[in-house]
């Protein structure tokens, strides 16, 4: 091994120069290159930490990115079925006290760009409901106590299209599942949620935020 500084012959182990004093290298890595194997080795243990870290949470803000479309779908739906019965009341100046005549006539025939289906109607955003029968008479206005003992018809709310999964009705008000139907309650001139149901917990919250 020749020395870099004066050129002079020195044993491979030599870590100065006998001749000029000069420090030796010794054989060892440059800097960059050390640099360059950290950064090498850092990069193959952080790709599969990434990996697993995307593999874990991925699916979980695209569930709740689900869920809460599903919930505002919901409130959009509840405030399209009131708002076509408030019109249709005015522009008819009448109420209907059949749960056939009021979904049929009073909610269809305020709505665009929707079809029929059996007991319900796909609206043109693609949510769906699809109506229950009680036996119920339709009250002009919800009772105090609102129920499914009360109500005309059960209305189910699937915020996707019932031909589209999951087609189960919501569980939780928090937002951690991502089902896809809500039951309301039909009146005359009202869809309302039943108290204390997560469907009435939806509405409350969203009133609260206000």
């Amino acid at each position: 091994m020749k020395c870099k500084n004066c050129g002079f012959e020195v044993p491979n182990n030599s870590k100065v120069c006998p001749q000029c004093r000069a420090k030796l290298s010794g054989g060892k890595f440059p800097t960059w290159a050390i640099v360059l194997l950290i950064f090498v080795v850092i990069g193959a243990m952080t790709i599969p930490i990434i990996g697993i870290v995307a593999a874990l949470t991925i699916p979980t803000l695209v569930a709740e990115t689900d869920s809460a479309k599903n919930r505002a779908q919901y409130k959009k739906s509840l405030a399209t079925l009131n708002q076509d019965l408030l019109m249709s009341e005015a522009m008819n100046d009448k109420t209907y006290s059949r749960a056939d005549d009021v979904v049929n006539i009073a909610i269809k025939g305020s709505l665009s760009g929707s079809k029929d289906i059996p007991n319900g109607i796909i609206f043109a955003d693609g949510s769906a409901i699809k109506y229950e029968k009680t036996g119920n008479p339709c009250k002009k206005t919800a009772p105090s106590n609102p129920s499914a003992n009360n109500a005309c018809a059960i209305i189910t709310i699937d915020t996707n299209g019932f031909d589209t999964p999951p087609n189960k009705r919501v569980e939780k008000a928090s937002g951690k599942g991502v089902n896809d139907q809500f039951r309301v309650l039909l009146y005359s001139t009202t869809v309302i949620p039943e108290p204390g149901t997560v469907e009435d917990e939806l509405i409350q919250n969203a009133r609260s935020s206000y």
